[in-house]
């Protein structure tokens, strides 16, 4: 029999408006049985203050996992750090090499806001890798993600540095947990940069299950296309979700045609939602 789950937003775009920080980014914290892991750290802002508030003992986390290596989902580390040290930090390998191009400006780092060597002194003790990592029976981080989904594409502005030249950066660092519970499988999503349909496919090669029973977090639908909105909202469709909760890069075009499709089965997600399962 799979665990209970429980899951808290505790950093993200949005507030109730009761003294919880909004920043841009996001946080969610998993507990399954015994394990308490935190996905993403926000942006750094809130991550303490929300904490507190909303009765998150951060000296209870066991490990961090990466949805991907830009600042308003690592910016939180060092903080967490300093709370709580060392901690099993999990992510894909390219996370500090994040570039954005801003026009009129050219390329600007978006990453981690710190080192990787920093982060170490204070306690981090990273785990990189692009194969999925099971980090306890039915609690699997996805790892790199396919990308097979022809109208799921890269976004031009995102670079990297490649032999000291930015290039286009297909953001393979993007990745998803995915947990186990006695309802069925609950995807955590970080920005979704892989593509949503990328991920959800992925996801049920990885569980070897047909169904999805919740999809939480950032979808990254925000500027697609009217088109690839209707694909995606179509595609949605295979995997039988019964619980969707976006937020974050969603977008709120995306948001509310996302409320329109599941209807009752549409969760409200920003800072001190609380999700249970099981």
């Amino acid at each position: 029999m799979h665990q209970k789950v429980k899951i808290t937003t505790l950093c993200e775009n949005r507030t109730p408006g009761f003294g919880l920080l909004r920043e841009y980014g996001l946080s969610m914290v998993l507990e399954r049985g015994n394990k308490r892991i935190i996905f993403d750290t926000g942006s750094g802002t809130g991550l303490i203050v929300n904490a507190k508030l909303l009765g998150i003992d951060l000296n209870s986390l066991e490990a961090v996992v990466f949805s991907h290596g830009h600042y308003d989902h690592t910016g939180g580390l060092k903080n967490l750090l300093e709370k709580n040290s060392p901690l099993p930090v999990y992510a894909h390998p390219d996370i500090f090499n994040k570039y954005i191009y801003v026009q009129g400006k050219g390329p600007e780092y978006v990453g981690p806001p710190w080192t990787k060597e920093y982060l170490q002194e204070l306690g981090a003790r990273f785990h990189f890798a692009r194969e999925p990592v099971e980090l306890d029976e039915g609690l699997i981080i996805t790892g790199q993600i396919p990308r097979v989904v022809a109208y799921e594409k890269h976004e031009p502005h995102f670079l990297r540095k490649s032999e000291g030249a930015f290039v286009q950066d297909p953001i393979y660092d993007d990745q998803a947990l995915v947990a186990e519970s006695p309802e069925g499988t609950i995807v955590l999503l970080g920005c979704t940069h892989a593509g949503l349909i990328n991920t959800l496919r992925y996801v049920t090669y990885l569980t070897g299950k047909r169904k999805i029973y919740a999809v939480l977090g950032g979808t990254h639908l925000l500027n697609v296309s009217e088109s690839r909105l209707a694909r995606t909202l179509e595609a949605l469709r295979e995997f039988d979700i019964k619980k969707v909760a976006p937020c974050h890069c969603t977008g709120f075009r995306a948001t509310a045609a996302l409320h329109q499709a599941f209807g009752e089965n549409f969760m409200l997600n920003r800072v001190g939602s609380v999700f249970k399962f099981g």
